[in-house]
């Protein structure tokens, strides 16, 4: 078991295929430029590739790894030696992907997420078979189970990710398969499965516009433009507007098809993202794998999950769906765990207790009070009035409908002051509240890292108060926060993170 093992051979390759991945596009460009052919930036290219092939054998030769009974040791560099060592209680999560170059050898990369959340993952095995993956986290997970490290026992920590040992381990409830949603199956060896299905998936796609996936393709596009296209395209396009007949009607029709195309473009995306989407949990270990271009596969204790957040976005919500989504502990920080990508709303009471007992949705007992509503739509408000009070001035009665844009901050500001609210039960903080997608989180006190309270003078004098909560793994995507509540209710939220004296016999 602890004898050193030495990653796949294909680990060679590894620098060469990232160099021919940046630089071929250039010499490609190089050998062709002026209509010529020339061989010598591709003997260049040889030569370049030749030596990162050998500094990928010397890579290959200095790294090793090995398991030992309660501890996995990673040992590399030739010059500089490097050895890290991991107990197996303290690892967070254990994460198999297949990025573009993995993917292309035929093998995966098995990363190991402890806490503190760096920026790069803690251990890495950058290249391994995935029956090799599959054998290292099954002996992990053995070692785990045969120990009795509970998930539960995990809350004794004071959310930095440390695990109590248990004196009986204690399995996650069985799960029925018709309370999983849609395609749910059982497995005799007790394993449960999730996988969602096609029509799922690309109905997750089409109801929701995914501005951060657009955003990462079209800064990709444009940055290969801006090495292929000519220097002054984006200047002869600039001046072809004047060219166009129609007014302000081709511009309307020329930003809703940019509208339309982007939403098309961010559902292909997800699609491409989530292809495949299974999730299986057995014993109180989840296992989330995803992908058709990049295939990721995360493995993590149900212990480790700091909080849920479950969105419901406005076509969503009229449809009565939502998706649920993970925080966990990682090194990548713009990385988010989905759960389940479409379920529906009402059968997220029933679920959550079953895939994560720890969690559960109650109620939203706590509301803004109405006098809370001015500061919903007081700022944005005053600046939508300025800002079409000057379209008038300039622009004359044509820029009259800016006015409606009152009336649609006014809808706004009133659907965030309904859908904000929270509820305080038990050892959980439940908070609820909308930017544009209704966001609720669900959050244990022992994950807390901080809780701030705020508020105005003004905001003070009417007793309201904004509460907001912290958690390790956040990626900062959404807030975690609810706006204008009763103080009283604040205050009590405060009293009970804080361990006052009403709240000091509170128990897992």
């Amino acid at each position: 078991m602890n004898e050193p093992r030495k990653l796949h051979k294909s680990y060679i390759l590894f620098p060469v295929l990232k160099v021919l991945q940046t630089f071929v596009p250039i010499f490609m460009l190089l050998a062709i430029r002026e209509g010529e052919w020339r061989w010598i930036p591709f003997l260049m290219l040889f030569g370049v590739g030749a030596l990162f092939a050998g500094f990928g054998a010397v890579g290959w030769s200095t790294f090793r790894y090995r398991l030992e009974e309660d501890r996995l040791i990673i040992q590399k560099g030739l010059i500089f030696h490097e050895e890290k060592m991991f107990y197996y209680p303290r690892i967070h999560s254990m994460n198999t992907e297949q990025p573009f170059v993995q993917r292309l050898l035929g093998v995966v990369q098995l990363k190991f997420e402890m806490p503190g959340g760096k920026n790069e993952s803690d251990g890495v095995l950058p290249a391994v078979s995935a029956q090799e993956a599959a054998r290292i986290i099954r002996e992990i997970n053995a070692y785990l189970s045969s120990s009795g490290y509970s998930p539960v026992a995990a809350e004794n920590g004071e959310g930095d990710g440390s695990t109590e040992k248990a004196v009986e381990p204690n399995a996650v409830p069985a799960v029925s398969k018709s309370r999983l949603p849609h395609t749910a199956s059982a497995e005799k060896t007790g394993v449960y499965a999730y996988r969602a299905t096609a029509g799922t998936l690309i109905l997750a796609a089409f109801s929701t516009l995914n501005i951060g996936l657009i955003a990462a393709c079209v800064a990709g596009v444009l940055s290969l433009a801006d090495n292929v296209l000519p220097g002054n395209v984006y200047a002869r396009l600039w001046n072809a507007r004047n060219e166009l007949h129609g007014g302000w009607l081709v511009y309307v029709l020329l930003g809703l098809g940019g509208l339309a195309a982007a939403w098309l473009l961010a559902g292909l995306l997800y699609l491409l993202k989530y292809a495949g989407f299974t999730v299986r949990a057995e014993a109180g270990t989840l296992t989330v794998s995803y992908g058709l271009l990049e295939k990721k596969k995360h493995t993590f204790q149900e212990a480790r999950v700091q909080a849920v957040l479950i969105k419901e976005g406005l076509v969503r919500q009229l449809l009565g769906r939502a998706q649920i989504e993970l925080r966990v502990v990682s090194s990548s920080k713009g990385e988010k765990i989905m759960l389940m990508p479409l379920v529906s709303a009402k059968r997220i009471p029933q679920l959550l207790p079953q895939l994560l007992p720890r969690f559960s949705l109650p109620d939203i007992e706590s509301r803004p009070p109405a006098r809370a509503l001015l500061y919903y739509s007081r700022t944005d408000g005053a600046v939508v009035a300025v800002l079409a009070a000057a379209a008038v001035y300039f622009w004359g009665p044509v820029a009259l409908w800016g006015l409606l844009l009152l009336l649609l901050d006014f809808l706004w500001s009133y659907s965030r002051f309904r859908s904000s609210g929270m509820t305080l039960q038990g050892n959980q903080l439940t908070l609820r509240g909308r930017m544009i997608a209704r966001s609720t989180w669900l959050v244990r006190r022992p994950q807390m890292l901080s809780l701030r309270m705020k508020g105005t003078r003004s905001q003070r004098r009417k007793q309201l108060l904004s509460l907001s909560v912290s958690v390790m793994g956040d990626t900062g995507s959404a807030a975690c926060e609810v706006s204008f509540i009763e103080e009283r209710d604040a205050q009590r939220v405060w009293s009970w993170f804080s361990r006052s004296a009403d709240h000091a016999q509170a128990k897992d």
